[in-house]
């Protein structure tokens, strides 16, 4: 079986000008080289250099396997690094809880950053509704969480939060369902039109239905990609973020609903979040920082 020792030797043999600079390079005699180059082409049954020349050349099968002894002495290194970060207390895994009404864009610099030095953690999102991001952070299921405000104020555990930016939140309709109602001015009007709500994908507001009036049809949905999926069809209307019908709202497909008595826009402010107990891994807690400034 060929060694790591052995490939360094092939590598550096032939990325080198001569035996002499490659046995300087791996604090080798040059016989010692010589040999080793030998033992490896004994135990593969092949050569893999031409030695017609002044200097050693690898011919069209050293070629080849030059190319994997880089890959396999890259994928060598790697296994020690991670090994050494790791032990090191570097997360193998970070769970990050994003509540589905916060727009992704916003924390992708930071995201990026936090994969780039810290290539051997994977990192990964979440997407949850209303109370689940929150719920994940007090099962210790996430590392950290953004979560809306006032929902963290329900926890049970401690948690430290810092402000991270505001969104919004706007009712829709396709045109063809506001025809329907051409003197709309309240939410009463809306009765018999099915209102689209999104489930909590924690168990936080279990029974409680928010901004739905009593006597609404309703749909249930679990995602934001359903629920717009049924509004732009004109089968019913609710409420969704801002960044997710920007576009439609500029072409008219969708339209804002005015009521006297139901606000069309809603304020979200979103918060970093995470226990206030345990220290945090030093991967968990560089994203903390990041995202912390790179959203103010």
């Amino acid at each position: 079986m060929i060694s790591i020792e052995q490939l360094k030797i092939l590598v550096t043999v032939a990325e080198g000008s001569s035996l002499k600079q490659a046995a300087d390079k791996l604090f080798k005699t040059q016989p010692a080289i010589s040999l080793a180059i030998k033992q490896m082409e004994a135990q593969l049954g092949i050569a893999l250099f031409n030695r017609e020349g002044y200097r050693l050349a690898l011919n069209e099968h050293g070629q080849i396997l030059y190319q994997k002894a880089k890959l396999a002495l890259s994928a060598h290194n790697d296994v020690l690094l991670t090994a050494q970060q790791f032990g090191q207390g570097y997360e193998a895994k970070i769970v990050v809880a994003v509540e589905a009404s916060f727009e992704l864009q916003e924390i992708l610099p930071a995201l990026e950053e936090a994969q780039q030095k810290y290539p051997h953690t994977q990192i990964v999102i979440t997407q949850q509704y209303i109370s689940g991001a929150l719920e994940m952070l007090e099962r210790e299921e996430a590392s950290l969480a953004i979560s809306p405000e006032p929902l963290n104020r329900m926890s049970p555990i401690q948690i430290e939060s810092r402000h991270l930016l505001n969104g919004k939140m706007i009712n829709v309709a396709t045109p063809k369902l506001l025809e329907r109602h051409p003197a709309l001015t309240s939410v009463k009007q809306l009765l018999e039109e099915y209102q689209v709500v999104v489930q909590d994908s924690g168990s936080g507001t279990k029974g409680i239905n928010f901004s739905v009036q009593t006597a609404q049809r309703h749909w249930y949905v679990n995602n934001f990609s359903a629920k717009l999926t049924l509004i732009e069809s004109g089968m019913g209307w609710g409420r969704l973020p801002e960044f997710l019908v920007a576009r439609q709202l500029q072409s008219g497909s969708l339209i804002s609903i005015e009521l006297d008595d139901f606000p069309s826009t809603t304020q979200v402010e979103y918060n970093l979040v995470r226990r206030s107990s345990g220290l945090p891994g030093p991967v968990a807690n560089y994203l903390w920082e990041e995202l912390k400034t790179g959203c103010l």
